[in-house]
């Protein structure tokens, strides 16, 4: 309730103080020369800056109130965006760790492209999933930027692929003159926890009018401090270990120099000197198991323009990023009795090497009988720790001019990017020498030795974008309203994808380790449309056509109308209709080894009831009995099955439709509202098949021949043998356990979104009192559905379940006098479910959950959370500008989330300084 009240309070002083801006009167008059200016999600140059598309705009001085050092911290604080995509941090596992990507309306980070002044950077070296490229926003200098720009709807008219939920475009600074520093140094209140610290240096020269050049250059570094759940257990709540994680900040069994099985007891090395109260060997493995990854970053860019004439401008830019994040791994471990498993996606077969056993006469071993081990490998504890790289560039020169009142551009570039996940981990070796005696149980091993047994293994990706691009636009005829403008253009692209796993990894010769192989390229041609129609006052019709072929696919021709009326100067009504794509991408199409792996817990259909019979009868028997019935269950009914999933050259692009509607009223110069509802629905969505809906299937046309079963083993038939002998049934196995699974990407099922979008900004100016800027963004979500293929209908709408919140609202209030600046941002997302949607209501659902907990101690729902952030401003001093950002004041810690347990987030402050020279 008292966020409630909070949030009630702050909109009705918003409110009030909109009002207030409404009455107020403008203090001077503007005489400022109007000039034409190409706005995102537009070919052509307009004074008007509200087009028929919702654009959202965050300038220079709206990002530092932020408090935000990085283009991802940023972009985080858009309603529109999604908090849960991809980022470096927290990410090891990821084929793509290293990087952040973005994605808008929940449609991932495909259905979003990411500009740098107007134009494609590369994307990040490595895949998501071995499948998704993206850009690294993290790539990208924020001290740079000018401001970002998001476009609320489809523009694959204008740009092409990839921007069917949006756009989002950020615009670097266009020229400097003189040199400048910045730094800032932002610390919890712990201060040795997650720190960051960034500094940047601009210098230019030239000036455009009088020198007839500018040249200048931006460079900045950041790093980001890691910490540990050694660091911060303590600071967290008890629920964390008692619901979500039972061994939270325990010594694990799984430990150095280990415990030996006698039966079902563990019994410990010799020289264990730390023992828990049974007796048995722990070790403290906090300080080795990270929460938060440290990260570095130089990011440069810098540009020049030069007027070659008094119509023709050269222009020229170079950027270069190089982005580092230290991951640490918890050294690898070995279980008594398991089975290190993984698939051989080179072969096309499934490998699997069981846990070795120590002899009776390992020196590790007194027992004088043969014993398996629950051993962890520390002989150095940071052995397994990598740094997840990335390195990109872009280049690019053109020139652009004025012919005969028209606007033309030509440019040419490359864009290039390259990425590793690079680490050691053991190699299919290590388990004969672990029981030939030659690894050492409890160290001892030398250098040379530890490093043949883990030799680095991983992937190494990169990618190039080579393109020439030309655009003319201007003005054809008047029309009642206005001139009709119109541009044309025409883009060519040539680009290329290869990542590979190390040639250990493609062997199988690395333990659980799956492998991938892309390499291709393709050029891609486009040629683009525009009209922009001022049918009569007031009254503008917009609208483009855009064709884009990639070679090995059939054209692709995108459409988009849009509709803007000045009712009277104060009521703007707009919307739009689009048609957008994404073309399937080089790792989806051109793949040579797929992504692979194993999925756990699967049921087998044509296995698991003879596997349920024979552990029925089993778990009756001797205790021999009972444990061959739990095996005999867990691979029909619990399987691991072993599954590649490979390109497809015969893909179709994603295709969507999407419309806006919508309106701005500006009550007075000082105020406006705009509220536009948004819509898109995704179709021949691209992704592959579940496991168990082929499984469902097998036999049927187009999957019988993606599954292969092994035949039956000696102990499966001595499980039933022996479940018969005691039941006098005839019970027999069908098939035997699948031995490999191969899928492929294939075009299916769509997704709609929509909902509302708020844009509300106000200012009250006094003299004596200052200004006082008010802004109100808010998303209301209305729709997210996917398509169940199997009923061949729309599955249950999932707005207010598992990260699909209600609204997501972001109210600030800014007052400036004279050199001073101050502000507050209010940050509010409504209250969610535990479940994602209808499919996991009986695991995560309300009622489920409260089964599980003692009534009324933990809320089974994720509460609504509001974050209160303060930024403060000093101006006072020449050539300087002083800065102080809280970030979350008030110290609220995040709502209960028994489903991905506690997240630390503490209070945290940001200090800054920038010169001018």
């Amino acid at each position: 309730m008292r966020k409630n009240t909070q949030l009630s309070l702050s909109l009705s002083a918003a409110a009030a103080l909109l009002c207030c801006a409404q009455i107020a009167q403008a203090q001077a008059q503007d005489t400022t020369q109007l000039q034409r200016v190409e706005v995102t999600g537009s070919n052509i140059k307009r004074l008007a800056s509200e087009t028929a598309s919702p654009v959202q705009v965050y300038n220079r001085d709206e990002i530092r109130r932020t408090g935000a050092n990085t283009v991802r911290q940023v972009l985080d604080t858009l309603t529109s965006t999604s908090s849960s995509e991809l980022r470096d941090d927290g990410n090891t596992s990821s084929f793509a760790s290293g990087a952040s990507g973005v994605s808008m309306r929940g449609l991932g980070k495909g259905a979003t492209l990411v500009l740098l002044n107007g134009r494609r950077v590369a994307n990040f070296g490595l895949a998501d999933g071995a499948k998704d490229t993206f850009v690294n926003v993290d790539a990208i200098p924020a001290d740079a930027v000018e401001r970002v720009e998001i476009l609320k709807d489809g523009a694959s008219a204008i740009y092409g692929s990839d921007a069917m939920a949006g756009v989002i475009n950020i615009i670097t600074r266009r020229s400097y003159n003189g040199v400048g520093a910045s730094a800032s140094y932002t610390f919890n209140e712990n201060p040795s926890v997650g720190a960051q610290r960034q500094a940047s240096i601009v210098a230019g020269f030239g000036d455009l009018e009088k020198d007839r050049f500018n040249v200048f250059a931006n460079i900045e570094a950041y790093r980001r401090e890691g910490y540990t759940v050694a660091d911060v257990k303590d600071d967290y709540p008890s629920w964390h270990k008692s619901y979500f994680l039972g061994t939270f900040g325990d010594p694990s069994l799984s430990s150095f120099p280990g415990n030996l099985r006698v039966g079902t007891n563990r019994v410990p090395v010799a020289g264990c000197t730390t023992l828990n109260a049974a007796g048995q060997c722990v070790t403290d493995i906090n300080s080795l198991n990270a929460v938060s990854d440290p990260a570095k970053r130089v990011n440069l860019f810098s540009a020049a323009r030069m007027k070659v004439t008094e119509d023709i401008q050269a222009f020229a830019e170079v950027s270069y990023s190089k982005t580092t994040t230290e991951y640490k791994v918890v050294p690898m471990t070995i279980a008594a009795g398991g089975t290190s498993r993984w698939y051989d996606g080179y072969n096309k077969v499934a490998q699997s090497v069981p846990h070795p056993v120590l002899s009776a006469t390992n020196p590790a071993n007194p027992t004088g009988a043969a014993r398996g081990i629950d051993y962890r490998f520390m002989d150095d504890p940071n052995l397994f720790n990598y740094d997840g790289t990335g390195k990109q560039y872009r280049v690019l020169t053109g020139l652009q001019g004025t012919f005969r009142d028209m606007d033309w551009e030509v440019s040419v570039g490359r864009n290039a990017a390259e990425a590793d996940k690079l680490a050691r981990w053991g190699s299919r070796d290590l388990y004969a020498a672990v029981e030939s005696g030659e690894y050492k149980i409890g160290g001892g091993n030398s250098q040379e030795l530890l490093e043949r047994l883990f030799p680095i293994n991983g992937s190494q990706g990169k990618n190039h974008q080579t393109w020439v691009d030309a655009k003319l636009s201007g003005e054809l005829m008047q029309l009642p309203g206005g001139p009709l403008a119109f541009a044309i253009g025409a883009e060519h692209r040539q680009e290329g994808v290869r990542i590979k796993s190390t040639d250990n990894v493609l062997k199988a010769q690395i333990v659980g380790r799956g492998s991938v192989l892309i390499d291709g390229q393709r050029d891609l041609e486009a040629a683009f449309l525009e009209l922009n129609a001022p049918v009569w006052k007031g009254l503008e019709l917009n609208g483009a056509l855009r064709f884009d072929k990639a070679s090995g696919f059939d054209g692709r021709v995108s459409p988009k109308f849009g509709v803007r009326y000045e009712v009277s100067p104060q009521l703007l009504l707009r919307g739009t209709v689009a048609g957008g794509f994404r073309a399937p991408n080089i790792p989806e199409t051109l793949g040579q080894v797929g992504v692979t792996g194993f999925y756990n817990q699967m049921v087998d259909p044509r296995r698991c009831a003879t596997a349920t019979a024979i552990n029925d009868v089993l778990k009756n028997g001797t205790a021999a009995d009972k444990a061959d019935g739990t095996l005999a269950l867990n691979s029909g009914c619990r399987a691991s099955l072993p599954v590649m999933i490979s390109a497809n050259p015969n893909l179709k692009p994603e295709t969507s439709k999407s419309v806006t509607l919508g309106f701005v009223f500006e009550p007075t110069k000082n105020a406006s509202i705009a509220v536009d509802y948004f819509k898109i629905e995704r179709k021949n969505e691209i992704s592959s098949r579940d496991p168990d809906y082929v499984l469902a299937r097998e036999g049927t046309a187009g999957y019988e021949s993606v599954i292969s079963r092994g035949a039956l083993t000696a102990q499966e038939l001595a499980w039933a043998a022996r479940a018969n002998q005691l039941s006098g049934q005839s019970i027999s196995w069908t098939a035997g356990q699948v031995t490999s699974l191969l899928l492929q990407y294939e075009n299916f099922g769509k997704t709609e979104t929509s909902g509302v979008d708020i844009d509300l900004k106000g200012r009250v100016a006094s003299g004596s009192f200052g200004t006082l800027n008010l802004g109100l963004a808010a998303t209301y979500a209305l729709s997210y559905k996917q398509w169940d293929i199997g009923s061949n209908q729309w599955r249950p709408n999932q707005v207010g379940m598992y990260e699909n919140p209600r609204l997501k609202s972001v109210l600030s209030a800014y007052w400036n006098k004279g050199d001073w600046t101050t502000g507050l941002r209010f940050n509010y997302t409504s209250r969610t479910s535990l479940n994602r949607s209808e499919a996991d209501q009986a695991t995560w659902g309300e009622a489920a959950c409260q089964s599980s907990l003692k009534p009324g101690s933990l809320p089974c729902f994720i509460d609504e959370d509001l974050r209160t952030d303060f930024s403060l401003g000093y101006t006072g001093i020449k050539n300087l500008r002083l800065s102080l950002n809280i970030i979350n004041l008030m110290g609220d810690e995040r709502p209960v989330n028994l489903r991905d347990g506690y997240k630390l987030r503490p209070r945290s402050y940001k200090v800054g300084a920038s010169y001018d020279f």
